[in-house]
Parts: C-alpha cells; sequence; structure tokens
C-alpha cells in the first residue's frame, strides 16, 4: 500500500509539472517577467530534429492584462534579449542598443503583450516598437514616453475593462505599433 502512495504521488508530480516549471497555456506573469529579465525564458517552439527554432509566446488572455500593465511600469532594458518570443515572421529586429548590446524595455515589451491580447491575436504587431507620429521613424521611445504609453493603457482598461468593444488603446493618439 505504501508503495501505490508513493508510486501515485511521483506520478501525479510528474504529470502537473512542466519542462522548466513554466505553463505557457496558463502562465504566471510575474514569473514570465523575472524569466525574461534573468534569461532563463526557454519555451522553444522545435523543429523536426528538436532543433529551436523561436521562443514561444505563452498564452496570456485578458485576465492576465492588469498584471501586464502593473509591470509595465518597468523601463529596465535587458541584455541580451535573445530569449524574447517575438514575432517569428518579422525580420525587423526590435532591439534598443544600449552600451553596444541590443536590448528590449520591459514595459515596451509587456504593453505589446497587452496589445495582442485586446487584438486576439499572438502578437500585436511584427516587433514591439512603440513609434510616435512626433518622432522621426526609428527613434525610439524614452522611458518616460514608455510609462505615458501605459497610463494610456491603464485609463482605456479601466474606461472598457474588456476586449472586443472596437476601441483600442491608442486609438486617437500620436502613438502606435511598428
Amino acid at each position: 500500500m505504501k508503495n501505490i502512495i508513493i508510486v501515485l504521488t511521483l506520478s501525479l508530480f510528474c504529470i502537473s509539472c512542466e519542462r522548466n516549471g513554466f505553463d505557457i497555456e496558463n502562465p504566471d506573469v510575474a514569473r514570465f517577467v523575472q524569466q525574461i529579465k534573468n534569461g532563463t525564458y526557454d519555451n522553444y517552439e522545435l523543429g523536426e530534429n528538436g532543433q529551436k527554432l523561436w521562443t514561444k509566446m505563452p498564452h496570456f488572455k485578458t485576465k492576465h492584462i492588469p498584471t501586464l500593465l502593473n509591470l509595465a511600469n518597468d523601463t529596465m532594458s535587458v541584455c541580451p534579449c535573445d530569449h524574447f518570443p517575438l514575432n517569428p515572421i518579422s525580420s525587423i529586429p526590435p532591439y534598443r542598443i544600449n552600451n553596444g548590446k541590443e536590448c528590449i524595455m520591459i514595459g515596451e515589451y509587456l504593453l505589446w503583450c497587452v496589445e495582442g491580447i485586446i487584438e486576439g491575436n499572438t502578437f500585436a504587431s511584427l516587433t514591439p516598437i512603440i513609434q510616435s507620429q512626433n518622432k522621426e521613424v526609428g527613434v525610439r521611445l524614452n522611458g518616460m514616453e514608455v510609462l505615458h504609453v501605459r497610463t494610456l493603457y491603464q485609463n482605456w482598461w479601466q474606461t472598457h475593462g474588456e476586449v472586443g468593444n472596437n476601441v483600442l488603446p491608442l486609438e486617437g493618439t500620436i502613438y502606435h505599433w511598428r
């Protein structure tokens, strides 16, 4: 009897665990962000021979929007950024160059994740780059501007609080996704 209980317990433990402890179908947003920051996010689409093709975006849902918006107050740049889930069909590098290294700003990236949820897509656009009509093409928003865009998303969420209402957070503003 004791052996049966041990076997059942171990079986349940193994069944409930993901390879890296991250459930891409029901993601923990805070854990995802922590893995992105420390470079340990490693959910990849694999090729026929098991080779890593690209990182997979967690299946974020509407219920994840408040946490994503809360964590989007982080203007930290993460370098290197080869472990971020990005749109695999994009050939445009989404990186910022910071001290000669390719980086991605966490807040801008998380807002891109929110936009994807709102639009009902895995990816909101080809790249996680917010553009402003007041800047030349290719000039990136600074941290304060990304935080302003975050406020636009927060206001949208407080006003609309749902997805599919045909009003987008950046509608009528000078900002858009590239």
